[in-house]
């Protein structure tokens, strides 16, 4: 039988509107998720990206025919299952659209903008505000009686 809460979760983020990883690893702190149950793929529009999170950042040269995206960290993400997959990420910004509607996942919140419908709630906060995301996530996470 499987344990009632979040065990495993993934995030999208746009890494050109917030590029603190650490804060989003951190998060899995407050959602009592081991961080090696945490992944996260950023998206920049960006050529460079730091060597730190080189790993989980996909750009659109990665995005090829027919929409397919050859990136490692995504294979992986689309080979699994979550039970709450964060789209953190406001902005217009199709391929994390893309990505998030081909993650198979329980839950999903994000932020409110051109993809919200994607998501099962929404926190009305903006990209730069985490520390509110953060709060207002745990709040209703708790409400609806995911953790």
């Amino acid at each position: 039988m499987q344990e009632k809460g979040i065990v495993s979760v993934a995030c999208l983020v746009d890494l050109d509107d917030f590029d603190d990883v650490e804060a989003l690893l951190q998060l899995s702190d407050s959602l009592n998720v081991a961080r090696e149950q945490f992944s996260i793929l950023g998206f920049t529009r960006s050529d460079e990206a730091r060597e730190e999170i080189r790993d989980i950042v996909v750009r659109k040269t990665d995005l090829g025919w027919r929409g397919k995206i050859r990136h490692k960290q995504y294979s992986e993400m689309k080979e699994g299952h979550y039970d709450l997959l964060l789209n953190y990420y406001g902005s217009s910004c199709p391929i994390l659209a893309l990505v998030s509607t081909e993650v198979r996942s329980s839950f999903r919140a994000g932020l409110p903008g051109a993809y919200e419908k994607l998501n099962h709630l929404t926190v009305n906060v903006s990209p730069d505000n985490f520390s509110e995301f953060k709060k207002e996530l745990v709040k209703y996470l708790i409400i609806l009686n995911k953790i």
